[in-house]
């Protein structure tokens, strides 16, 4: 029977007991193998790709190389993490420098037109109070000459009305 030749799990094996029973019960399965090929796993496939190079150390070795792979990933991993961090840092650095840049630009263009408007509301209403004062003095020339005239026709003495007279003819 296949279960007493079966190894129970109090008694001690070593891991080329384990690796013999793991072949022969392979092939009690599967038959023989026809030209180092395995059956039952398609083409290609041998014992050594299967369960690694068959030895006493496949399991240590098998162990050794994942711990190894886990200590490069772990390492490349880390290495990535800080050329991420790295390269993140200074895209920041270089969208704060842009942000600054385009803040000053548009600080600077503002300030312009803020000028600009300044100075055509000021002349503006430099226009409007010479307009005005240009108004006030005509009617000031206005007023003075009504009142020159009126002052004229009142208080011309007959003297000058005379003189005024002859000098008019």
């Amino acid at each position: 029977m296949v279960k007493d030749s079966m190894p129970t799990p109090e008694s001690s094996f070593t891991s080329q007991d384990n690796t013999e029973l793991e072949n022969e019960v392979y092939t009690q399965v599967f038959g023989p193998e026809k030209d180092g090929k395995m059956l039952g796993y398609g083409r290609g496939m041998t014992k050594s790709r299967l369960f690694g190079y068959g030895s006493v150390t496949r399991g240590s070795q098998s162990t050794s190389s994942i711990s190894t792979m886990i200590e490069e990933m772990s390492a490349k991993h880390v290495q990535q993490i800080q050329i991420i961090q790295v390269e993140q840092a200074v895209r920041k650095k270089t969208l704060l420098d842009e942000a600054e840049s385009r803040f000053h630009m548009d600080a600077a263009e503002r300030k312009a037109h803020l000028i600009a408007e300044a100075e055509e509301r000021f002349m503006k209403l430099t226009e409007i109070r010479e307009a005005k004062f240009m108004e006030m003095l005509d009617a000031h020339d206005k007023k003075y000459k009504a009142l020159i005239d009126e002052c004229m026709a009142k208080g011309m003495s007959s003297k000058y009305k005379v003189f005024h007279n002859k000098h008019s003819n």
